[in-house]
């Protein structure tokens, strides 16, 4: 009787043991099972926020895209109706911008034949640049009394440009000379492709041209 009780105790004693050790390793593989599953969750989340950006970054792409495009269609269609709308008045200025232009440089050659015209029109040059005309002062009749640089503006203008107004301040400055070039008559032959007939030393260019008037 007693062998038996004992052998009653051993196999509660064994049948505990095993119920620990199977509580132990269920605890253990439900504890790998929810790391897993835990690990499983934040990898699916990771994936899918990786590819929600990817796609939230495509849409945001196109959709830039799209709205460039839109607007840059917005504007060339804006600066056509613009052109159109002012070819008129582009053309139209363009041509009286021609039309002054062509005026002033007729004006400045019948400068010399208006009624207000100070001087003999015989005594002036047109020059066109820097300056319009020179006046030379009573050489038509022989009795030369000055020299005068004339620069002739019309219409509403009368700005003067930077070369223009370095030519009025040299004069004003008296910083003004006569120089004598002389051409030696053996340099000017027609081998080396200069002059045919060179003046003759003695021959001054204005007598030639007071001669002619």
């Amino acid at each position: 009787m007693m062998w038996f009780f004992i052998g009653l105790s051993m196999g509660l004693l064994l049948l505990l043991f095993l119920k620990l050790s199977y509580q132990r390793d269920l605890e253990r593989t439900k504890r790998e099972l929810q790391e897993e599953y835990q690990a499983t969750i934040r990898e699916s989340q990771l994936r899918a926020e990786t590819f929600w950006k990817a796609q939230f970054e495509d849409w945001k792409s196109r959709e830039i895209e799209t709205i460039r495009l839109s607007t840059e269609q917005q504007y060339k269609a804006l600066f056509e109706q613009w052109k159109l709308a002012e070819e008129d008045g582009i053309r139209q200025d363009a041509a009286k911008r021609s039309k002054s232009v062509m005026l002033g440089q007729i004006t400045e050659h019948l400068v010399p034949f208006l009624p207000n015209f100070s001087y003999n029109p015989k005594d002036a040059r047109f020059l066109g640049t820097p300056v319009d005309l020179i006046v030379f002062d009573g050489l038509s009749d022989g009795d030369l009394k000055q020299v005068v640089f004339i620069e002739v503006k019309s219409g509403t203008s009368k700005q003067l440009t930077e070369r223009e107004k370095q030519v009025r301040d040299v004069i004003f400055e008296r910083r003004v000379s006569w120089e004598l070039f002389y051409q030696p008559a053996e340099l000017l032959t027609t081998e080396k492709g200069l002059l045919d007939h060179p003046y003759d030393d003695q021959v001054n260019p204005m007598d030639s041209e007071e001669s002619t008037e």
